[in-house]
């Protein structure tokens, strides 16, 4: 297994880039993913989910749908080589949006199952 370099690039405390592992690196390209809005990364405009926007139409059964499958597309688009999507639930309360996904890493076959959450902010 290579380790990866961790984004965003950061030294570590031996004066050396920090280096992933495969699964560490996986969950931090997909925590990127979600919480990435399109249009805010210059050289990659379509990257990202917008999850955060769909949050404002209202917690919703057809929001949280919406958003899970806005995920599902943009992990098969943009990490498709990286993991093998399985599933994703999207719940929201009146502070917290949560992501769960299951996923397995191509790089270990490392089945893995992730929570992102996300304190929303106010209007």
């Amino acid at each position: 297994m290579k380790s990866q370099l961790g984004f965003p690039f950061r030294i570590g405390p031996a004066r050396v880039p920090v280096a992933l592992s495969p699964s560490v690196a996986v969950r931090e390209q997909l925590e990127q993913l979600l919480f990435t809005l399109p249009g805010e990364r210059v050289n990659r405009p379509d990257f990202g989910c917008g999850v955060q926007r769909l949050v404002f139409s209202g917690a919703t059964a057809e929001t949280a749908a919406a958003a899970e499958y806005t995920i599902a597309v943009a992990v098969r688009r943009f990490l498709a080589e990286q993991v093998q999507f399985e599933a994703v639930r999207v719940t929201v309360d009146s502070v917290t949006l949560t992501i769960d996904l299951l996923y397995t890493v191509r790089a270990t076959g490392e089945e893995r199952a992730e929570s992102f959450a996300r304190v929303l902010e106010g209007p």
